[in-house]
C-alpha cells in the first residue's frame, strides 16, 4: 500500500483462497464494510452491513452546528499525497493541506476567514493579508475579507480609496489567475509615495512592501489575494513570490470546493423551503425508511401520531388494522419494475381513527440513483389531507388577479371548500352581495365557472401555503 494514501481494498486483487472463492467468502469483512455497500441483488439488505463511514462524528461542535463537513472535497483521509509542490523549509505538505483546507470551510462559512488569513499571513510573513476583489472597468473593489488591516479603514478602502489604487491600474498584468507579482514590480516606488491611496491607507497603517496573487478573473473583475508588509520590514522577493505561486493552484482548490458545497447547500435549503410553501404534505424518505426532510403540511399531520410513526425500522404507516414499514413498500416497488423501467409510483388511502376524512398517500420512488446505504434518498412521499385548513392568502390573490380586498377574501374562502351562502354569512354580508363578489372575481380571472375558479387558485400561486 502506498504510503500517505488510504488505499480502497476493493481495488486491489482478490488475494482469498481458492476454497474462498467457490463459497464466495470474503474474508476483507464483507464487500469492504468502510462503504457500506449494498448489493442491488440481494433485498433487503444482508444484516450485518454496516455503514461505517458514519462511524463517529469527529467535527469540532462549531462545524456540526453549521453543517461543515472539513473532509469534504479536501480529504484529509489520502494524506497530503495531492499536494506536489516543494514549498521549501518555510512550509511543509501538511502545513499546506492545513491551509488548503481552512480556505475551503472559509469558503463555506465566513466566520473562518480570519483564521484562514492569518494563518496565511504567517505564512508569508506578512502584517496584513486580504481576500479583496477589483472590477477593472468601474476601477472600484472591496476587502471582503481581512486580518491586520486597522478597523477604522476598512470600509474606507472601497470608498474612496480603491479609485485611486495605483497598483491596480495595469490590467494586464493581473489577467490570468495564478499571477503574482510584486507591488515594486507595477509601480514606482516615487510615483507610489505620491499617491493619495498610499498616502491616506498605507502609511497610517504603517505599511509599504505589497504581494499580490490573483484567485480569479471574471471578464474585468478580479479576486485577488492581497498581503503587505511594514515600512520596517524586508521587501517581498523572489521567495515571497515563488512560495505564493506555488500555494495559489491548492488555494483556489480549496476556495472553488468549498463555494461549490455552498452553493449546493444553498440549493437545497431553498428546496426544503419551497416544500414548505405546498399545499400537500412532503416527506423525503431513505433507503432504510429514514424520515431526511419533511415539509410543513406533513409535520402537521405526522404530528398527530394517528396515522403515522417513527420507529427503529424507520417511517411506519398504520393501514387496514396493520402497521407497514415504509422500507418495505419501497422494496417492493424496486423489486417489481419492469424490464427496463424504473420503479412505479403507487398509493393507497388510510383512515383515521377520530373520525376525520382519511389520508391519500402516495410514494414515489427516486429513478436513476444508485443506492449502496440505507441513509440514500429511495422516495418522496406526498400525503393529502382532506381536512387541512391551509389560509389562502388574500393579498397574494389580489396581486395575482387584480381583485379588491372583499373580492380576494370572498375567492379565498371559495377555494377554501366553503358554499357561497356560508361565505355570506361568516362575512355578515348579503347573499346577493357576495354573488356579486364572485361574478367580478370570475370576470377577473377569466372564467365564468365556479369550479375553473377554484382549480386555477389551487393549482396556481394562489394556492401556494404562507
Amino acid at each position: 500500500m502506498a504510503e500517505g494514501c488510504a488505499a480502497d481494498r476493493r481495488e486491489q486483487s482478490d488475494r482469498r483462497d481458492p476454497s474462498d472463492r467457490r463459497a464466495n467468502v470474503d474474508r476483507r469483512s464483507g464487500r469492504d464494510r468502510r462503504s457500506g455497500w449494498i448489493d442491488p441483488n440481494q433485498w433487503p439488505p444482508a444484516a450485518g452491513v454496516v455503514e461505517r463511514r458514519s462511524g463517529v462524528d469527529r467535527r469540532s461542535g462549531e462545524d456540526k452546528r453549521i453543517g461543515i463537513d472539513r473532509r469534504a472535497g479536501i480529504d484529509r483521509r489520502v494524506g497530503v499525497g495531492w499536494i506536489r509542490a516543494d514549498f521549501g523549509d518555510r512550509l511543509s505538505p501538511e502545513q499546506a493541506l492545513n491551509l488548503v483546507a481552512d480556505f475551503y470551510s472559509a469558503s463555506m462559512d465566513d466566520r473562518f476567514w480570519p483564521a484562514a488569513l492569518a494563518k496565511l499571513k504567517e505564512t508569508l510573513g506578512a502584517d496584513v493579508c486580504a481576500l479583496a476583489r477589483h472590477d477593472f472597468t468601474r476601477d472600484r473593489g472591496q476587502l471582503e475579507q481581512s486580518v491586520g488591516v486597522d478597523v477604522s479603514l476598512m470600509n474606507t478602502y472601497s470608498d474612496p480609496y480603491a479609485e485611486g489604487n495605483p497598483w491596480l491600474k495595469r490590467e494586464d498584468l493581473f489577467r490570468e489567475p495564478g499571477a503574482v507579482l510584486v507591488g515594486a514590480e507595477i509601480v514606482k516606488g516615487t510615483d507610489a509615495a505620491a499617491s493619495e491611496f498610499f498616502q491616506r491607507w498605507m502609511v497610517p497603517q504603517g505599511l509599504e512592501h505589497q504581494l499580490f496573487g490573483v484567485l480569479e478573473r471574471n471578464s474585468s473583475e478580479m479576486q485577488y489575494l492581497f498581503a503587505a508588509r511594514s515600512a520596517q520590514s524586508h521587501p517581498f522577493g523572489d521567495a515571497d513570490k515563488s512560495l505564493l505561486r506555488r500555494l495559489l493552484p491548492y488555494l483556489q482548490r480549496g476556495l472553488r470546493a468549498g463555494q461549490v458545497l455552498r452553493r449546493s447547500q444553498n440549493v437545497r435549503q431553498l428546496a426544503l423551503d419551497t416544500l414548505d410553501l405546498m399545499p400537500m404534505g412532503i416527506v423525503l424518505i431513505s433507503l432504510g425508511g429514514a424520515v431526511l426532510a419533511t415539509n410543513r403540511v406533513a409535520r402537521a399531520v405526522m404530528a398527530e401520531r394517528q396515522a403515522f410513526n417513527v420507529g427503529r425500522s424507520g417511517l411506519e404507516i398504520a393501514r387496514e388494522g396493520r402497521i407497514s414499514r415504509v422500507r418495505d413498500l419501497i422494496a417492493d416497488a424496486i423489486q417489481s419494475k419492469g424490464h427496463n423501467q424504473g420503479p412505479r409510483p403507487f398509493g393507497f388511502s388510510v383512515s383515521r381513527p377520530n373520525g376525520q376524512r382519511p389520508l391519500s398517500i402516495w410514494i414515489w420512488p427516486v429513478r436513476a440513483l444508485e443506492r449502496h446505504s440505507w441513509d440514500d434518498p429511495a422516495a418522496v412521499m406526498f400525503i393529502g389531507d382532506p381536512d387541512y385548513s391551509g389560509d389562502i392568502d388574500e393579498g397574494r390573490l389580489r396581486q395575482l388577479y387584480g381583485l379588491t380586498a372583499a373580492e380576494a377574501r370572498v375567492a379565498a374562502l371559495l377555494a377554501s371548500g366553503y358554499r357561497l351562502d356560508e361565505i355570506a354569512e361568516m362575512l355578515d354580508v348579503a347573499y346577493e352581495t357576495t354573488r356579486k363578489h364572485l361574478k367580478r372575481v370570475l370576470s377577473k380571472a377569466h372564467t365564468d365557472r365556479q369550479a375553473e375558479l377554484v382549480r386555477m387558485i389551487m393549482t396556481g400561486p394562489g394556492g401556494l401555503v404562507g
